[in-house]
Formats: structure tokens, sequence, C-alpha cells
């Protein structure tokens, strides 16, 4: 089966990155017992196969690791950067190298000073570990070099101006065993963990400023009912929508949602290869005939777009936005494409070489997801109107991988999460990993390679553009939307309250608890 792969943008020769810093000590964060009995927000988490950050295969628990450890950049609501332990980068001309520069003043949580060899080792560690959630991240790099204390050089195998959206992944401490010592750089250190739980404090050194509560405890949950029960009775205070059961559990009104992009990109793939969709007029048309709005709403929260880059992107060009529902046109290109119902009885047909064709295809879906099977009817119902005879197929998620890597299908709804925002070369070019709808594009290929080799930010801008055009012409594929993620949180819970798209607790140093007694708390 074919790997699903992540996605990246377009990045700017040289980008200095400023944040506030707080002055810090060599010394050791202070800990100090008397608070912990206040101001401590309950949070949950899946049980841990391990609390190494680089090596857990569950969300939840990576999500809780990131506020232990930090990552290079934050990848924010708007898929922009967000430096966190980076201060600035820049590739060469052809971006085979970047060079980047990280923050000086950083402390551990054991007071030692943050390196460039911290980054060097995290790298290494990554690279040599294949099931690593983050071993994607790194493809493009071939090696790293410390340049200074506080300098490292990234050598990339393939120009790739988009790698610095990857560099999202936790920083660990030079020749530690991340999962028993967990010493991090992040706001929340490490108190305890006993089996049921991980405890953990406030940060006093932390470099980016104070802290607004005392400590964050996670409760381990086995299951989504445990999540949902705790969060309704107020065990915990806040819980990601990966934690619940969407279709059932009931948002009240004092709880607060706080969406943002989830990554996770929804289209139509065609077959590109053999049948009707091979024309690309017959992708255009469906692609136009498609109410993304219906489909946003059906899975509730959804971004609709018709391109796979989010449309809130800074590397978005509205003005090719292909969102935009168009039946007439859609009818005007089928007739275009010489489909008429030349018999009277309603359907669509063409003669060609091989004899009458029906306007007629199979959309293949799995049974995996129940909103994916909604989905699937309710695009039937659009392309209908168009003038396309549609039979919606919902097969198990083996026969339905099986019939995609064969070739056996006209078209399917699938899905790809995006570890990365923006790197579309492999859904889109000729050779690409997740190019199911086996569309083949020297054109397409150029313009991809242009825009991740491009550190100009003018050029890639042109590259994008050129992508973009080519995209709409030839529709490899119908973009349908952007799933999204939330956190759920309880009136209990104040400040700033804005999870990104791989970081749902990104802005937590920033939560505090008011109108809660300290037994509440606890």
């Amino acid at each position: 089966m074919k790997k699903l792969i992540s996605l990246i943008l377009i990045t700017i020769l040289l980008f200095s990155l400023c944040a506030c810093e707080s002055a810090v000590t060599e010394e050791p964060t202070e800990v100090y017992e008397e608070i912990w009995e206040k101001n401590i927000i309950n949070l949950q988490m899946r049980e841990p196969d391990t609390l190494d950050p680089h090596l857990t295969t569950r969300q939840s628990v990576r999500d809780a690791l990131l506020i232990v450890y930090e990552p290079l950049f934050n990848i924010d609501e708007l898929f922009g950067l967000s430096p966190v332990l980076a201060q600035s980068y820049a590739f060469n001309e052809n971006a085979t190298v970047m060079t980047l520069r990280v923050k000086e003043g950083v402390l551990w949580h054991n007071g030692q000073s943050f390196t460039a060899d911290d980054v060097v080792y995290t790298v290494n560690r990554i690279k040599e570990n294949p099931q690593s959630s983050y071993y994607a991240n790194l493809e493009s790099v071939e090696r790293v070099e410390k340049l200074s204390n506080y300098e490292i050089a990234f050598f990339l195998s393939e120009s790739n101006a988009l790698l610095v959206y990857s560099l999202y992944f936790p920083i660990v401490r030079t020749n530690t065993d991340a999962s028993v010592d967990m010493i991090g750089t992040g706001p929340f250190m490490l108190k305890e963990t006993d089996g049921k739980s991980l405890s953990l404090v406030k940060n006093g050194a932390w470099h980016l400023g104070e802290v607004g509560c005392d400590g964050v405890k996670f409760l381990y949950m086995r299951t989504g009912e445990m999540a949902q029960e705790a969060f309704s009775s107020g065990k915990i205070h806040a819980v990601t929508k990966e934690m619940l059961d969407t279709e059932n559990f009931a948002i009240k009104e004092s709880h607060t949602k706080h969406i943002c992009p989830d990554g996770l990109f929804e289209f139509v793939g065609f077959n590109a290869k053999q049948g009707i969709f091979s024309d690309p007029l017959l992708r255009i048309a469906a692609s136009n005939a498609i109410d993304r709005k219906k489909i946003a709403e059906i899975y509730s929260d959804a971004i609709p777009s018709g391109f796979p880059i989010m449309p809130s992107s800074s590397a978005f060009t509205p003005s090719f936005e292909t969102t935009d529902y168009n039946l007439d046109y859609a009818k005007e290109v089928i007739f275009s494409a010489g489909w008429r119902d030349a018999n009277y009885d309603t359907k669509l047909e063409k003669t060609t070489a091989e004899g009458i064709s029906n306007l007629s295809f199979t959309l293949l879906a799995t049974n995996t997801d129940t909103l994916r099977a909604q989905a699937a009817e309710e695009i039937k119902k659009h392309l209908t109107e168009a003038g396309f005879e549609v039979r919606v197929e919902v097969v198990d998620q083996q026969v339905y991988y099986e019939r995609i890597e064969n070739g056996e299908f006209d078209a399917f709804l699938g899905a790809v999460y995006y570890d990365d925002p923006y790197n579309m070369k492999d859904i889109l070019s000729s050779n690409g990993r997740i190019n199911y709808s086996f569309y083949s594009s020297s054109e397409m290929d150029f313009a991809l390679s242009e825009f991740a080799s491009n550190a100009s930010y003018d050029k890639a801008t042109i590259a994008f553009s050129k992508l973009q055009s080519h995209y709409i012409a030839y529709q490899p594929v119908a973009g349908l939307v952007f799933r999204t993620t939330y956190v759920l949180t309880s009136p209990y819970v104040q400040g700033e309250v804005s999870p990104y798209p791989y970081s749902p607790y990104a802005n937590i140093a920033k939560w505090t608890l008011t109108g809660i007694e300290s037994d509440e708390a606890e």
C-alpha cells in the first residue's frame, strides 16, 4: 500500500523570526510544592504506549508532550510559521542547503543551556528511527552539521525550500532517554507520573515568559467514553476532538469550542488513465458540479477547498479558488465534450470508435467513516443534477485500498492527512506516492519542482500561480474540504485558547482557571 505522507509551502530566502523572550538564568527552575494544590488544569490523553515524543504512536500523547518539549517552529492556525526555538533561517540559491539559527538564552528544565547540539542530536535521532511519526518530515535531509553553538546547516538530497515547514517536531536534549528523563524546554516540566496520570508543573524560567497556571495534569483514558464522562462531570477542564465521539457527544452551551484546521484534506480522486475521467473536461465538469458548502455541512466545521492547500494559508491565491458551485458551467463543459441525450431517454451518451458510451461511473468509498459515506451520497446527488449517472459503492477498507492500488475504480472518495501543510508533490506529481489517480503531466511536474526549489519569495509565488492554473485546467483531483479539529473547554478555562493544527495546546501557557475551588481543580 502506498504510504500517505505530507505536504509543505514556500519559504522566504531570509526571514528573521523574533519572539518575546524573558530574562533567564543558568539556575534550575524551582518547583514550589505548595502551589500544586491550586490552579491546576486537568486534561486527558490515551494511556501512553511510551512517553518518548518521537516514538509514541498515539496522537493524544504527542499532543500532551508538546507542552513539555518544544519544536523549532509551530504551524499556526493560518498554516504560517510561528517560531519557538528557532530564531532565523536562510536557504542557498537552489534551496539545497538551509542554515538555521536557534535562540540563545533558552534553558532545559534542568537548567542547562539549549544549543545547536540538541537540534543535531534530535534530527539524527528521528532519522535513525523510521517508526517515528516525524520520520517523513526529514526525508529530504541528508545530514545536519553544527556550524556554531547556535547555528546548524541542513544539507538536502534535493531542492526543498519547503523544509522549514516540517520542523515542528519536538526537540530533545542531547544524549538523553526522552521516555524516562522528560527534560524539555517547554512551559511545563515533569512533576511525576504514577501510571494513571502525568503531572506537570510550570516552568518558572520559560524563555517565552510567564506561565498562566501552576500546573497541568493529564489523566489517562482508556476510551473516548471515559474522556467524555470525565469532561461532562467536570473532572477535566478541556478535551480534544480526537478523544470524543463527535456524532453522539452533546456540546453544552457552557462549553466553548476552539476550532482550527486539521490538515485532513477530503477529495474525489479520478481514474485519469481509463474510463470517462480520462477526459479532463469531465473531471472539470464534475469538480464544478459539487457544492462544497454542502459537503462542509456534513463534516461540520469543515472548510470548503477545491485546491489541496488550505484557503486561509499565506500561500493561497484567492483568484484561483475553485470552491464555487457552478452547475450551469458543469453542464456546458459536458456538452462541449460531446455528450448528448441523443435518444431522449434523459441519459447522456456519446458515440465513440468503440460504440455508444453512457455518462456513468461508480464512486468508491470506504465504510470506515460514516460521514464520508454520507458525503459520497451528497456528491452523487450533485453530479446527477449535472447529467452524470452515479453509483456509490461502499466497501471495507482492505477492499477499498486494493481496488484503488490496482486501478479498479472510476472515481473514489479519498482523504489524506497532511503532516506538513504544503508539499503537493506527492499527491499531484506523476510519480507522487499518493497519486492514485494516475494523473501524469510534465508541466505539472515542472511547476511543482519550481515551487519547491525557489528560495526566492517572488519566484516561488509565480511558480505557485502556474501550479494552480494547471491544476484548474486539468483537475487531477477534485478537492472537497479540509476537516477541522478543536479543543473544547469548560467555563473555568479563561485566557487565550488558540489550538494549532498539529499542537492543540500550543497556547496553554496563556490559559488560566477562574471560579473554581482548589479541591475541584485537583
